[in-house]
């Protein structure tokens, strides 16, 4: 796990316990680098505590969920979108599905559900700088026998990369959080591009509250 990826997932574990992210009072005491416990303190000055808790959540699902590379997370700033303003997380996954088990419309099924929505179902309200969040996410995919023949060949062939960007409004979280809607009705609410593509998401079955 690289340093950053480790950094923001201690945050994470802070955070879930308290419900709310401290800054550690120094880089000693938090056996974080002064770097990125500055990049930390720098995020949550600029968007708040809700963004530092919404990267760990991020990134601790993507590893939750198969990283095979190194996962990595930031912000990219505030994107404006059909006269909204969102949050812009962008994640590269380190995930490179199998084309074996996971068809093309499948990927970013996978990655709302896996991802995601679960992050988004640890937050009441969203408190950001923004009407919503926009999540980047990278991921590959590619055919393999199993883990270990991917590794094997991990450098030479890494796999076909994809793009997935999901536009969620804050309100329309509140509204999943407070079991009003169900995780389909959110992604049909939702803007979704594959590739820079308008798409429609199904997904396989309702999400069921955390």
């Amino acid at each position: 796990m690289c340093p950053l990826v480790a950094a923001i997932a201690l945050a994470s574990a802070h955070a879930a316990r308290a419900q709310q992210w401290k800054p550690p009072i120094d880089a000693e005491q938090s056996g974080i680098s002064k770097e990125i416990l500055a990049s930390l303190h720098d995020v949550q000055r600029q968007y708040g505590k809700d963004a530092v808790m919404m990267e760990g959540q991020l990134l601790g699902q993507a590893i939750r969920s198969g990283s095979i590379v190194d996962a990595v997370i930031s912000i990219s700033g505030v994107e404006e979108r059909d006269g909204r303003h969102y949050v812009a997380f962008k994640l590269d996954t380190g995930i490179i599905y199998n084309d074996r088990e996971v068809t093309a419309a499948a990927r970013p099924v996978r990655v709302w559900a896996d991802i995601v929505e679960p992050s988004l179902r640890k937050f009441k309200t969203l408190d950001l700088p923004a009407d919503g969040v926009a999540f980047v996410f990278t991921y590959a995919h590619k055919q393999y026998a199993d883990e270990a023949d991917l590794r094997a060949h991990l450098r030479d062939s890494p796999g076909d990369p994809e793009l997935a960007t999901f536009y969620v409004l804050s309100s329309d979280v509140t509204e999943l959080t407070a079991d009003r809607i169900t995780g389909q009705q959110l992604i049909n609410r939702a803007t979704v591009l594959v590739n820079g593509s308008p798409t429609h998401l199904v997904l396989e079955a309702p999400t069921p509250a955390q």
